[in-house]
């Protein structure tokens, strides 16, 4: 039963054991493929790719995470990073019952999976049940549907390639069956119960600045894209959607069946978008929120949500979510990429200005299970100085910030993506210490 006055410690206690839901993550690796060389824990706190990973372990990030690593695996605090390497192969080895599994979930209810990272090195987002209170729900990557959608039509023969793309009546033919065989496939995931929502990388792609414009001016910029950047390509084991005419028609048209779902049912499946940090692939400046907002104001019924805190783009993402009903933060990535005071000072910003209930926690764990423990961990460090601090310097009462702690935790998405969970008893999570 809960007090009547709730003390520092009531909160204290709410923020490292609420049970969370996870509403940005990604999947782990086989156990084939955890040695594979293009693979590497070390970035787990860096977007870093190639030459520049070789700096990482002067980070801050790393360093901190070192630390909690020698707490995780139970070694000495001399310990190095290949002796932490070798304890985990020797452990991961050893863990038949999947005990060092189930310590990194903990803390985590629910998670929501873009499983669309991977192909063929990580286990299924179903798979992740066995090691969490709740369930695992996908989130599905369009850009990964529609390149599926292409090499289908490509494998079946109804797609052909080289002197055909000179001939413009055949391309509109091909484009129109791509489009409608992509918004059949989205609609599908839309009806699909195991499906909490959507995801665009177009910020990877072509930046976050999506044009909007006319029906028939996306429909022929899709087309023109489609032939001239596009179908030479597409047989290509690699081959991604990176035109601009091309990404912005499949984010548009999956934004137009959200709405016409939103009106028929009432609810709608929320849509994430990719934003700031990531590696060297992104444009920074592109990675701007702020880019959205013209889609943002063109489909109100649509509920977006920025991802991954928009670092270094905090407060526009905060603004957007502020002044638009259908926008909403994820708190994610910063942890365990950016340094303790850099966290805090992320959380901050994030509520200058931003209502609690528009703020989402995730890990954005991907590959090692080692990302969610370590997520977790360091985003309730980070919670709990700010929350507390606000309480002492009496911004919030305790009552109020237990409040926020639930919101952000579950709250928040269990309402956003319409899961209709109950909040569960707090569980001791056991991992609180710096």
């Amino acid at each position: 039963m809960a007090r009547e006055h709730p003390t520092l410690d009531d909160l204290r206690e709410v923020i490292r054991s609420c049970p969370g839901i996870d509403n940005h993550a990604h999947n782990l690796l086989l156990p084939a493929h955890q040695d594979d060389d293009e693979y590497s824990l070390l970035s787990a706190t860096t977007e870093a790719t190639g030459d520049a990973l070789q700096d990482a372990p002067r980070s801050l990030a790393h360093l901190r995470m070192v630390r909690q690593l020698r707490e995780l695996y139970g070694c000495d605090q001399a310990a190095t990073w290949d002796h932490l390497m070798r304890k985990r192969r020797d452990l991961l080895a050893a863990d038949h019952d999947g005990l060092l599994l189930h310590k990194c979930f903990e803390g985590i209810h629910t998670i929501l999976m873009d499983d669309g990272l991977d192909d063929g090195t990580v286990h299924p987002y179903d798979w992740h049940d066995e090691y969490i209170p709740g369930k695992t729900f996908r989130i599905v990557r369009i850009e990964t549907v529609a390149a599926d959608v292409v090499r289908g039509m490509y494998q079946s023969g109804r797609l052909r390639i080289g002197p055909a793309i000179e001939d413009e009546e055949y391309c509109a033919e091909v484009w129109i069956a791509f489009l409608g065989a992509f918004e059949t496939a989205i609609a599908e995931c839309i009806r699909d119960d195991e499906v909490a929502g959507f995801k665009s990388v177009i910020c990877y792609r072509t930046g976050l600045h999506v044009t909007v414009a006319r029906d028939v001016d996306i429909a022929t910029n899709g087309l023109d894209a489609f032939r001239d950047d596009y179908l030479p390509d597409c047989v290509e084991d690699d081959f991604r959607f990176e035109s601009k005419g091309l990404n912005d028609c499949i984010v548009i048209s999956t934004c137009r069946l959200l709405t016409a779902g939103r009106q028929q049912t009432g609810t709608a499946k929320p849509f994430q978008f990719h934003t700031g940090l990531g590696d060297n692939d992104i444009s920074l400046l592109r990675s701007n929120p702020a880019h959205l907002q013209p889609l943002i104001e063109k489909f109100p019924d649509v509920q977006f949500v920025l991802l991954h805190s928009s670092y270094p783009y905090t407060r526009e993402a905060g603004y957007l979510a502020t002044v638009f009903k259908n926008v909403y933060l994820d708190l994610g990535e910063v942890f365990p990429m950016v340094s303790r005071d850099g966290q805090e000072h992320i959380i901050r910003q994030a509520m200058e200005l931003t209502p609690v209930s528009k703020l989402l926690y995730s890990t954005d764990a991907h590959h090692w299970a080692e990302i969610y423990w370590l997520a977790d961990k360091q985003f309730r460090q980070a919670f709990e100085k700010v929350l507390v601090g606000y309480v002492q310097n009496q911004d919030l009462t305790v009552s109020e910030a237990i409040d926020a702690a639930k919101d952000v935790y579950f709250n928040n998405s269990n309402r956003i993506y319409n899961l209709e969970l109950d909040l569960p008893e707090p569980v001791k999570v056991g991992h609180f210490v710096g």
